[in-house]
């Protein structure tokens, strides 16, 4: 990015500087020595103000579109700022989604430990059981010795007794058999039977405790497959709001981008300008100078009221000051009348004619114009003139014609271009002049 954004750079002053050679190599002010006449410095004046012109016209139109894009931008944060809340509402759905699972896990695992509990158990109370049947079996087969030693010996009660007894145990406690059994066996027998019994009743309860745990464990695997699935789809909408966040981040950085582009450019013209305008500065005053020059030492200001050039027209399409328009500063003051082309223009004020020039080149400057210095470092010039009547040195009157109306040089259609200048500064010629 870094390069490609250095690359653009480059090219972009070099074709700046393609462009604007002739402003960007002209920078340095032109000295009153250089053999530039006084036609070609009002050309190069004009050339510079018609490229300022067009430049601030675009620097205009790059600050509309840096308007527009600005509030496309800000439309784009405002729907980024809305999705981040969209990302942080899910962020949070997910969170409180994930505490409740560890809960549930928690749970489970809980259960998990009662159930391995009762595993032991149910174990230890599986191997106590085997252990009491071994030795029952062992001790039955003791009773059936005792049992077959009777029999052999001929002791008739061995049948009665065997025929009434439900089972070895009611055998060894009801028959006269047991008399023959010593005390201590008889308590051991009836404890292994309460003992089988007794593990008996709790293989069975663990057993349903452990069936019950396994429904509730079950139930909780049931309940946090559910909470995973819920789970799931917020983290699809996480993911999607995320996405739009994303999107929506691309094209603020991409109206960002287009932003700084546009700025860079406007800077670029801005400078152009401001170099265009030194420039005009430093021919402004090569002249003036060479007006002064042109212009008689040690004489006064002609005698009389000054009049206006072209009598019977008044409708003035540019005055004196800033040209909004053309976007530059306007030295005199423009009169346009409909069918002004082709009229008389008329000496303001007597004095010697020190410029009458009838040669130029077409879009560019005064086109033809006379300048006449009145004296006291008072001069008039009269542009875009058609024909010029008169010549260098030539003395004039006041009303005296010098030439008529036209539309040479740079100019926007028939007009007179009237300027009113002391010691080459120019001057708003209605504080001089009346319109009749």
């Amino acid at each position: 990015m870094k390069i490609r954004r250095l690359l653009r750079t480059v090219l972009s002053f070099v074709l700046v500087a393609a462009i604007n050679v002739g402003i960007v190599t002209s920078y340095a002010p032109v000295s009153a020595s250089s053999n530039m006449t006084e036609q070609e410095i009002r050309d190069e004046i004009d050339r510079i103000e018609k490229e300022n012109a067009d430049r601030k016209e675009e620097i205009d139109r790059i600050d509309g579109a840096i308007g527009d894009t600005k509030e496309e931008q800000d439309k784009i944060a405002l729907m980024l700022g809305e999705q981040k809340n969209e990302v942080d509402y899910y962020n949070n759905l997910v969170y409180y989604k994930n505490e409740d699972i560890r809960a549930k896990q928690s749970e489970i695992d809980k259960k998990n430990q009662e159930i391995a509990q009762l595993d032991d158990k149910l174990a230890k109370t599986d191997a106590d059981i085997k252990a009491a049947e071994k030795e029952n079996k062992e001790n039955l087969e003791k009773f059936a010795q005792i049992i077959r030693t009777m029999y052999t010996s001929g002791n008739s009660d061995v049948f009665g007794v065997l025929s009434g007894a439900t089972d070895f145990y009611q055998l060894m406690v009801s028959s006269e058999i047991v008399g023959n059994i010593t005390e201590k066996n008889y308590e051991f027998m009836n404890q292994l039977k309460a003992d089988i019994k007794q593990l008996e009743a709790d293989k069975n309860t663990y057993e349903t405790d452990k069936r019950t745990l396994e429904e509730k464990r079950t139930a909780l695997e049931a309940d946090k497959q559910m909470l995973e699935g819920e789970k799931a789809e917020l983290v699809t909408l996480q993911d999607e709001a995320q996405s739009k966040a994303d999107g929506y981040q691309a094209d603020y950085d991409k109206y960002q981008g287009i932003l700084n582009d546009l700025q860079y450019d406007q800077d670029n013209l801005q400078y152009l300008v401001d170099v265009g305008e030194s420039e005009i500065e430093a021919f402004e005053e090569q002249l003036k100078q060479m007006i002064i020059d042109k212009t008689e030492d040690g004489t006064t200001l002609q005698e009389g009221d000054w009049i206006w050039p072209v009598p019977g027209f008044s409708y003035i399409s540019c005055y004196f000051g800033w040209d909004y328009y053309f976007g530059r500063y306007h030295k005199g003051i423009d009169i346009g009348d409909w069918g002004i082309f082709g009229s008389n223009i008329y000496a303001t004020k007597g004095g010697t004619v020190i410029i009458a020039e009838d040669w130029y080149i077409p879009g560019y400057s005064y086109g033809k114009y006379v300048t006449v210095d009145h004296g006291g470092g008072y001069t008039s010039t009269y542009a875009h003139m058609d024909t010029v009547n008169v010549y260098v040195g030539q003395v004039v009157e006041k009303g005296d014609v010098l030439g008529t109306v036209g539309n040479t040089g740079f100019s926007t259609g028939p007009h007179l271009h009237f300027e009113i200048r002391i010691d080459g500064e120019p001057l708003d010629p209605f504080n001089y002049v009346e319109i009749y």
